[in-house]
């Protein structure tokens, strides 16, 4: 078996990186990021007020990697609404904060904050889970 137990997520995030940068951020770190993330994404969108009429908002969450961040050696999973021309999910900024004609219907906030305490934990398991999955399959490249 390959694999082993860490102490807390510094460790994890080492070992991962002891794979190598780009292996350690594409393979391991982003794809357990967007693992983790997607619990939050769920409670976002089934928290999220919703209008009578279709699409909906919560519909355009999604959980995915900043392209911009990696540009400069980040790592940076974001989770929200889809952007772009038209996206019914630029709206959630204000159904979240409110505005000067409408109360706040925070539902972003209270999702995250419910997130938060089980967060490293979950990530820690996360990406112990993609480094064994990682080195398995380089281990079984490297004995082909």
């Amino acid at each position: 078996m390959i694999g082993g137990k860490w102490t807390g997520l510094d460790e994890a995030i080492r070992n991962a990186y002891s794979l190598g940068k780009d292996i350690a951020e594409g393979e391991v770190i982003e794809k357990a990021l967007v693992k983790v993330g997607q619990p939050l994404r769920d409670d976002i969108v089934r928290t999220a007020p919703r209008s009578r009429i279709a699409p909906h908002m919560a519909d355009t969450f999604v959980v995915k990697v900043s392209k911009e961040e990696r540009d400069f050696g980040r790592t940076i999973v974001l989770v929200g609404p889809k952007a772009g021309r038209g996206s019914v999910g630029f709206v959630a900024g204000f159904v979240e904060l409110g505005t000067s004609k409408m109360r706040a219907q925070p539902f972003v906030r209270p999702a995250v904050d419910a997130f938060k305490g089980g967060f490293v934990a979950a990530l820690t398991v996360e990406l112990q889970k993609q480094f064994t999955r990682v080195v398995r399959k380089y281990v079984k490249r490297a004995s082909a």
